[in-house]
């Protein structure tokens, strides 16, 4: 019996054991399942294998040409797993490796490489990474073949893990256009510029692969594939052309730093499409230099001063049948509307007696906004419509985000006034972008009709167009055409004796206003300006519309028909030499037939030569450089006209003296063929330069 009990007690003590150890067990699990549920969760998904997210390759900005302005370079970092490889392999390529590690990444002698890969694999580490510097596509091809490595991923322990880098082939240049795009964890996207507002095409859909958490907070991919293979981004192709874009970019720079200026911007576009040819941004920052900082081309709006009364005089010849003949009377330069409400004008005596044209040109102050506030007084919700009508108090719905609002004082609001009119006529209590500016000024150009601006035209997949945007169409016709005729008018008249007179020295004719605001700071207008000039060129037949802004310049010259205007020259000469050349008419050699030996030439050189095949001959020359006339069987030598800044007559001569003639004026020479010239691009007497290109064709 004693024993009997005994082994009941301690059956009876072992059950009671169990039971309390399987209610502790229990209460532990009730509390893991309840109590600290989050905290294990937490930490179970901070260290266990995972699906992670693997970005999609972004999509390319292309230039209208289709060169690259952004795009991504793949990059990798390099990890290790040292305990795949068996002792041989491991043996017989420690050595080599450290080597091949230290020369390349200069970071560890190839003994302290050797040291650091032997210990992680007595340490059995899985995931080492041998650098933090980022490997390039190129050298990850060499790296492949190193010792160890060259066994492959499951049998050498190589470990690429994939980054990729935005790069931007031309560097500063559309800087603030392109853009930038930041991604976090969650895949919420923040940026700018057009890597922003077409991110939805650039992005792609990213993949997901697994990965394992290791030491030191890293994470392992388990593989080189993915589980959802990622898609790549699609690529778009602008409208910008990135030759005219840098020298945009150069003149603007050149004219900021002469002036001393805050910022400028330039916007060129096409005037029946509105594709944006160039735009340029840029501002200056802490260190004095100009850089593009922010997009005062889209996103700035700023008081236009008198670019706006080319809308105000439209308002006019719509409402009113005014007579451009008609007289008004500017006085001595200042004008009282009311008490505190006086207006002058910037000529020092004013302008006196101005015809209804002359206005326009001689950009009066005092002129418009007596117009207007004649015609427009009773009514001047009327003179609102007309704005509204030409787009100038909404946005236009451009391509980019952040477009600039215009804002602008209406009858009824707290801050409308009795000045409010006659100021509003010349450009100030409004606020407008230079896009819309531009787009108003593209609209008369365009005899009326008003299209949008557009950056981007095609949305690719390799060379498969995905989406097209074409011509988009704001309003049809802004005006009667008797009212863009003599708006037009007006504006070829500013650059040809008005306020832009200045830059009427091309061979192109020009149109277009200049702009001079005074700016305001606490309350009260100061000697500070913001400067423009818009218009379009060739005048009669309007390829191009551009605007130049440029904010305070300092030194002497203040307006924007010394500041603004100059510029606008020197880009609009250089896109109109280089659009023309792609239709190039060649001049042919009118005497290609006879004596095709000796056609024209340095007089020296040509008298040799024909001495020595005794080629009769007569001089009426009087110069170096001549040309021939063909009289019975003898040549008579003429004078070969050389203006400066004229393109001369090269048909006959060599290729050495062509060039030679052509290269002192500046201009550069592209040549075809073999012998003499017989044809040329641009007609003799011609106007030539440093921005010239002349095509020769030699036979």
């Amino acid at each position: 019996m004693g024993i009997r009990n005994s082994i009941l007690l301690r059956v009876r003590f072992a059950f009671l054991l169990i039971v309390v150890m399987a209610a502790a067990i229990l209460v532990r699990i009730s509390d893991l399942q309840f109590v600290e549920k989050d905290k294990w969760e937490k930490a179970g998904k901070a260290n266990r294998v995972k699906v992670r997210r693997v970005d999609a390759t972004r999509g390319n900005i292309l230039a209208d040409d289709g060169s690259l302005m952004a795009t991504s370079i793949p990059f990798y970092k390099l990890a290790f797993d040292p305990c795949v490889s068996n002792d041989s392999i491991f043996n017989n390529g420690i050595d080599s490796l450290s080597y091949l590690l230290s020369r390349y990444f200069k970071e560890k002698s190839a003994t302290e490489y050797d040291s650091l890969l032997r210990k992680a694999r007595r340490k059995k580490r899985r995931y080492l990474i041998l650098s933090h510097k980022l490997v390039k596509h190129q050298d990850k091809k060499h790296i492949d073949n190193w010792p160890i490595f060259r066994q492959g991923r499951h049998t050498g322990g190589l470990i690429f893990t994939k980054y990729e880098k935005r790069f931007r082939p031309f560097e500063e240049l559309g800087r603030r256009t392109i853009g930038f795009i930041s991604k976090d964890e969650k895949a919420q996207f923040t940026g700018r510029g057009l890597e922003f507002s077409f991110n939805k095409d650039l992005a792609g859909t990213d993949g997901e692969a697994l990965f394992q958490r290791v030491s030191g907070n890293q994470w392992k991919p388990l593989d080189d594939g993915a589980q959802v293979r990622a898609e790549n981004g699609l690529d778009i192709q602008t409208t910008i052309n990135m030759d005219i874009e840098e020298h945009a970019h150069n003149v603007l720079e050149k004219a900021l730093v002469e002036n001393e200026a805050n910022f400028g911007t330039v916007l060129l576009m096409e005037v029946k499409t509105g594709e944006i040819k160039a735009i340029v941004n840029l501002g200056k920052n802490s260190k004095g230099e100009y850089v593009e900082d922010f997009n005062y081309a889209i996103q700035g709006v700023m008081e236009p001063g008198s670019t706006f009364k080319s809308a105000s005089m439209l308002a006019l010849l719509e409402e009113f049948d005014l007579n451009l003949e008609d007289s008004v009377n500017t006085g001595d330069g200042k004008y009282m509307f009311y008490d505190e409400c006086i207006m002058t004008d910037a000529h020092y005596n004013g302008f006196g007696m101005l015809s209804v044209e002359e206005v326009i040109e001689k950009s009066s102050n005092i002129g418009i906004s007596k117009l207007v506030f004649k015609y427009f007084r009773e009514d001047p919700d009327r003179f609102m419509h007309y704005l509204d009508r030409f787009n100038l108090t909404s946005t236009i719905g451009f391509q980019m985000e952040g477009e600039g609002k215009p804002n602008i004082n209406r009858p009824g609001d707290p801050s409308w006034s009795g000045c409010s009119l006659p100021w509003i006529s010349i450009g100030y209590e409004v606020e407008t972008s230079p896009l819309q500016m531009l787009t108003f000024y593209n609209a008369i150009a365009n005899d009326g009709k008003m299209v949008a601006p557009r950056i981007v035209k095609r949305v690719l997949r390799g060379n498969d167009v995905v989406a097209e945007y074409g011509v988009r169409t704001i309003n049809k016709k802004i005006s009667s055409e008797r009212s863009l005729k003599a708006m037009q008018g007006m504006l070829k008249k500013v650059v040809e004796s008005g306020t832009a007179r200045k830059i009427n020295t091309t061979e192109f004719d020009i149109a277009g206003k200049t702009g001079t605001t005074q700016k305001v700071k606490q309350g009260a207008y100061t000697k500070n300006y913001f400067t423009s000039f818009v218009g379009y060129f060739p005048a009669d037949a309007p390829r191009y519309s551009m605007i130049v802004a440029i904010d305070e310049p300092k030194g002497a010259k203040r307006y924007g028909g010394d500041v603004c205007a100059p510029v606008f020259l020197d880009i609009a000469e250089v896109v109109y030499a280089r659009t023309t050349e792609r239709d190039i008419h060649f001049v042919d050699n009118e005497n290609v037939k006879a004596f095709p030996y000796i056609k024209a030439g340095n007089y020296n050189d040509l008298l040799l030569l024909s001495d020595a095949f005794d080629i009769q001959q007569v001089s009426e020359n009087t110069s170096q450089w001549v040309k021939t006339k063909v009289m019975g069987d003898t040549i008579a030598w003429v004078n070969a006209r050389v203006n400066k800044g004229r393109m001369p007559d090269v048909r006959g001569m060599t290729l050495r003296d062509a060039m030679y003639l052509i290269e002192t004026e500046g201009a550069t020479v592209h040549s075809t063929g073999n012998g003499r010239v017989v044809q040329q691009s641009i007609t003799p007497g011609g106007r030539i330069n440093s921005r010239t290109n002349v095509y020769l064709k030699l036979q």
